[in-house]
């Protein structure tokens, strides 16, 4: 039977609010298992070259990519349980299927399939949280959401790395099973079914395109980290810092720690003032690991970075959101997330080639460009807040 929206009255903090968090927590550490784990598996058990490797842990996300456009509008007919439930299910399969792995073509079959588990469960998960949060703190909940993603991404693979070192692959893959059998059974109890209204057909086109200015500025702010994440420990090698695990560190505690007290930001800018504010603080932060290139220099720029990354993604996702109507909110977020995959994917790419033409330094550069131009085009494609 529908289930009515819940009206923007109710307090944000709510029983199912939690139990929907934690239904997030439960999932993003099964999916942060594989991260360090997987590219050994491939190489130590499956005899694959870096070539295999890089196509392995690839394949998930030009999976999750193609499969949003889908996804979007299912969860808007379907409800947002279907995407929770089905995707929390793709991705335990897709983690279990590894027991039985013998060659890389198999396993990167499981690979998609934990790529389009993603694509569901995150647009079904994000969905419904907006669906519950007032009107007025949807920025709010998007940070919260967001920590929970950043704890799990977090979390997932220090254990997923003791697991793999103390025990075995194996037993990566049966505990991220387990964790997906959990967020199954959450997100069967605490996420909403079908909603009334739901559209009984179709769209007209699998890309919501209002969605597509806030992508685009996603993208732009993402390209440079992107790049961070991909060179930033061979950059401080470089520089003679041998503890890159420490940079990483701090940009994930600034990160989390400001979403958490600053939660409400976005909501009281408004996503004009917050995402300037973001872009303005994500290039100081490149820039200064372009050209402070000291020990000194990777700590400020990875903090500028960090809070930047903090408020970017927050306020330009209520931007997304806020563009549809309720019954197409899952194909907004799903138009507005393939900005992420795409931007990871050809901002490590394009980076490393102005790595092979220059250096560190000079893609860092690039990459604060970018968030140059996110910061100018932001002023054409965003109205003034009110």
């Amino acid at each position: 039977m529908p289930e009515r929206l819940v009206t923007h009255k109710q307090p944000l903090f709510t029983s199912r609010f939690v139990l929907q968090c934690v239904c997030g927590l439960l999932y993003f550490v099964s999916l942060g298992l594989a991260i360090p784990v997987l590219p050994a598996f491939v190489e130590n058990e499956l005899s694959g070259g870096p070539v295999a490797v890089g196509i392995v842990v690839g394949g998930f996300g030009v999976s999750a990519a193609l499969s949003r456009p889908i996804v979007g509008p299912l969860g808007d007919s379907l409800g947002r349980r279907f995407l929770v439930v089905c995707g929390a299910v793709c991705v335990g399969c897709g983690l279990l299927g590894n027991l039985w792995v013998s060659t890389v073509a198999v396993a990167l079959l499981f690979r998609f399939l934990t790529g389009l588990g993603e694509a569901a469960f995150f647009v079904g998960l994000a969905s419904v949280i907006q669906d519950n949060a007032p009107e007025d703190r949807r920025g709010e909940a998007t940070s919260y959401f967001s920590v929970v993603v950043y704890v799990g991404l977090a979390c997932g693979p220090l254990i997923g790395e003791q697991i793999a070192d103390t025990v075995s692959y194996n037993a990566v893959w049966i505990t991220g099973g387990l964790l997906c059998v959990g967020a199954t059974l959450l997100g069967a109890t605490a996420v909403q079914g079908r909603p009334e209204k739901a559209p009984l057909a179709w769209p007209d086109t699998f890309i919501h395109r209002p969605a597509l200015r806030p992508a685009v500025l996603l993208g732009c702010g993402l390209m440079g980290f992107s790049g961070f994440l991909a060179f930033a420990e061979l950059y401080v090698e470089d520089i003679g810092f041998a503890r890159s695990g420490l940079v990483f560190a701090t940009l994930a505690i600034v990160v989390v720690s400001l979403r958490i007290v600053l939660a409400r930001l976005p909501d009281r800018l408004g996503p004009r003032r917050t995402s300037a504010m973001a872009f303005v603080a994500s290039l100081i932060g490149l820039w200064v690991l372009t050209f402070w290139q000291q020990v000194p220099g990777v700590f400020v720029g990875a903090v500028f970075l960090a809070i930047g990354q903090a408020f970017l993604f927050p306020a330009l996702f209520v931007m997304a959101v806020d563009s549809a109507p309720f019954n197409k909110r899952s194909q907004a977020i799903a138009t507005f997330t393939i900005a992420f995959d795409l931007a990871v994917g050809i901002g490590s790419f394009l980076l490393g080639g102005v790595v092979a033409v220059s250096s560190y330094s000079g893609a860092f550069f690039v990459g604060g460009c970018f968030s140059l131009a996110g910061l100018l085009v932001s002023r054409v494609l965003i109205k003034p807040d009110r």
